[in-house]
């Protein structure tokens, strides 16, 4: 059984550093990577997360690639993909990928929690 570690992959400091502080206060256990490279440095990760919330547009290789990537080697924690340039097209594909939700920066704090507790239940 997967803990309740919950993985944050994003490039702006203050979002990982605010989803941290607020995941860990509800408490969660979060470890945050600054880019898709960071974390694909370290695959032991996946084998003690339970829930992945990524940003799609980080410096280097996407969001999207780096779930693509992770798929290839491991059993694949749920995904909530977040974007502050996100469209509909890029909800669509994200949904299509079989990840369980997709946010808008800025992200509304009630439906995340909401849609993490349901995942992890």
């Amino acid at each position: 059984m997967r803990s309740q570690r919950i993985v944050i992959v994003d490039d702006e400091r203050s979002v990982r550093s605010g989803l941290s502080n607020l995941l860990q206060s509800e408490g969660y256990l979060t470890e945050t990577f600054d880019s898709a490279e960071a974390l694909l440095a370290v695959p032991e990760t996946l084998d003690t997360s339970a829930l992945l919330i990524i940003d799609i547009k980080l410096q280097g290789i996407s969001g999207f690639a780096l779930v693509e990537k992770l798929a290839q080697h491991a059993a694949l924690p749920p995904v909530i993909y977040i974007s502050g340039h996100g469209d509909e097209n890029m909800h669509w594909y994200a949904m299509g990928t079989g990840a369980l939700a997709f946010m808008r920066k800025p992200i509304h704090i009630d439906t995340l929690l909401d849609c993490i507790r349901q995942s992890l239940a």
